[in-house]
């Protein structure tokens, strides 16, 4: 692509390919819009704009293998888009990615950084693992100029992998042990609150066992939802600060392991981790138990694509683990889904 400015005195010498850059207006009434930007101007309309009292035209004229601004977005964006990810039609250039499924935005940082590298093309995303709803907006790729050549469509489209793709999330299945008389706010608020969240997931909160106040109790009651093939066992009612509190004690007598006791999240610090088994158990205070933002907008996503609830998955949701704030929270608070 060549960029020519145009006066009166060189109008004559040009053929018919050039392509306005600017919005041209009326230099007696600046709101007034003559010619929009992108227009294919003839000669004659040049000359009309001129005896309008226009100084000047900036026209980009095309090389042979160049591709339209429109042209050159939409296949940008279906060269970047990965699965789950739907684009808008091309505007001015610019095609938004918008999520076609709930799930997980994972964005691939070299194949961003190399589309990015091309001169000309623009590509950005929201930010990365990141629960997201279908028709959420995820990122827009941008054309820059009025043209992009072949060569840079060509090589965008032969990189292996996309730039950024939704995760779809696995359903869980999930059963919750609480001590009665330790529930402040009751197990049935609670329970609702968390079948709320994880429905938004594509789980559900099979079994709930309101254990009697015992290591005994406690036991039986964490076998019971093993033996029902539970995936994710959530336990509430522990003392953090008491390594030797009961409900910690009829994990282990039932075969199980404390892994951690405290995370490093934000609302969620007294939360605890541990395992049974094949099922993974996350401890909850109370406030992950009601359904105010916390520790579980982290927790939940990671736990829903597949990742080992363990103490390598506290240390990497540490860094953004401070949750205060809407930007940080999954999208179900907001009302969606």
């Amino acid at each position: 692509m060549r960029t020519l400015a145009i006066t009166p005195a060189h109008v004559t010498d040009l053929d018919d390919s050039g392509i306005l850059c600017h919005d041209v207006r009326n230099p007696t009434q600046r709101n007034e819009v003559l010619a929009r930007k992108g227009s294919h101007l003839s000669v004659a309309e040049m000359l009309a704009l001129f005896d309008r009292g226009v100084d000047e035209l900036h026209l980009a004229v095309p090389d042979a293998d160049d591709v339209g601004e429109d042209a050159a977005a939409a296949r940008l964006a279906a060269a970047v888009a990965g699965r789950g990810v739907e684009h808008s039609n091309a505007h001015f250039g610019q095609v938004s990615f918008l999520s076609a499924a709930r799930g997980m935005l994972r964005v691939d940082r070299t194949v961003l950084d190399c589309v990015n590298g091309y001169t000309d093309v623009l590509v950005l995303t929201g930010e990365p693992d990141r629960p997201v709803d279908t028709g959420m907006t995820l990122g827009v790729v941008k054309c820059a100029p009025l043209f992009l050549p072949e060569r840079t469509l060509r090589a965008i489209e032969a990189l292996p992998n996309p730039a950024l793709e939704v995760e779809p999330f696995r359903p869980l299945r999930v059963g919750m042990v609480a001590q009665r008389d330790r529930l402040r706010g009751g197990l049935a608020r609670a329970q609702t609150a968390l079948s709320a969240a994880l429905a938004w997931y594509g789980s559900s909160l099979e079994t709930v066992i309101g254990a009697e106040a015992s290591v005994e109790g406690l036991v039986a009651a964490y076998r019971q939802l093993l033996d029902a093939g539970a995936e994710l066992i959530l336990a509430a009612g522990a003392s953090g600060t008491d390594p030797l509190d009961m409900v910690f004690e009829g994990l282990r007598r039932a075969g199980g392991e404390v892994v951690q006791i405290g995370i490093p999240m934000e609302p969620g610090t007294a939360c605890w981790v541990g395992r049974l088994g094949s099922a993974a158990v996350l401890g909850l205070a109370s406030c992950e138990l009601f359904g105010q933002p916390g520790a579980l907008d982290l927790l939940f996503p990671a736990l829903h694509t597949g990742e080992s609830l363990d103490a390598a998955l506290m240390r990497r949701l540490a860094l953004g683990g401070l949750l205060l704030g809407p930007g940080r929270i999954a999208p179900y608070h907001a009302g969606a889904g």
